[in-house]
């Protein structure tokens, strides 16, 4: 079956395409309905030196060169398992993914909260700026380094209103339509090809064939019949009755009046001709 037969097929079934389609777009319209949608936050943070590493009266961010790699350990524990299971708790649909800032080449720390609650999104993002500071201390409290020489964070940014995102919803939206589409196709299909159209369409092929095999045998008995005659009668199986019959006689020519005219000068000419000798 060609695509164009296919086409024409569905096109007599155009009651259970329209009847598809208005399904697929109710579908849509409740998936579209059930499916919330997401709410993304992020904030920075940035690590400075402690005052007795920087001299007095100089600016602490010309010094935050050397904190790329006790930011890398602040992320590395920032980030864990542990950490962010307690922050999310409670709270099913945010997750959390702590980075170092890949557009700064400084000590930048990334925090992004996703959620399907604005408000999740909110408190996880406030409480992980939280343990930021929480973390650092732990960590050069247990190396026992003095009060002067520790490094602190500083928040540069948090966003105070979620990013919506449309994806998730958007995704699953298409989907549904997209899939109850596809099976009104193949409900429309399946009846096109066992309703009563296609059975005859299908039966014409079967009886061209039969009628052509019975136009062969009959050819082939009429052959076989001529054989026999043949075998039982050489004779008139070698003459051919073309080849057999007389050829038919030559027309009579008509006498030429010019050559009987001529005839008497002939013979006067002959007369003279003895007289002379």
């Amino acid at each position: 079956m060609t695509v164009i037969q296919t086409l024409r097929g569905l096109l007599r079934r155009w009651y259970i395409l329209v009847a598809g389609l208005v399904i697929a777009a109710a579908a849509a319209a409740v998936v579209w309905s059930v499916v919330p949608a997401t709410y993304t936050r992020t904030s920075t943070q940035i690590l400075l030196p402690g005052a007795g590493m920087v001299p007095t009266g100089s600016n602490p961010y010309m010094y935050v060169g050397g904190l790329v790699p006790a930011a890398d350990i602040v992320v590395r524990g920032l980030g864990s398992s542990n950490v962010i299971d307690e922050v999310v708790r409670g709270r099913p649909t945010t997750s959390v993914q702590v980075t170092r800032d890949p557009t700064t080449s400084g000590p930048v720390i990334l925090i992004t909260v996703e959620s399907r609650s604005d408000a999740d999104a909110a408190a996880a993002l406030s409480a992980m700026n939280q343990r930021t500071a929480t973390i650092l201390d732990t960590l050069q409290a247990e190396e026992s380094i003095p009060q002067r020489q520790r490094i602190s964070v500083v928040t540069v940014s948090v966003d105070k209103r979620g990013i919506i995102g449309q994806r998730t919803r958007l995704l699953a939206t298409g989907a549904a339509g997209a899939g109850v589409l596809a099976l009104a196709v193949l409900i429309a299909s399946f009846v096109e090809g066992i309703g009563p159209g296609s059975r005859g369409k299908n039966r014409m092929p079967e009886s061209e064939g039969r009628a052509e095999e019975d136009g062969e045998e009959t050819q082939g008995g009429e052959d076989q019949a001529e054989e026999a005659r043949a075998e039982e009668d050489p004779r008139s199986a070698s003459v051919d009755p073309v080849e057999s019959a007389p050829a038919p006689p030559d027309p009579p020519v008509p006498p030429d009046p010019a050559a009987e005219e001529s005839l008497p000068d002939s013979r006067s000419n002959r007369a003279d001709r003895a007289s002379i000798g």
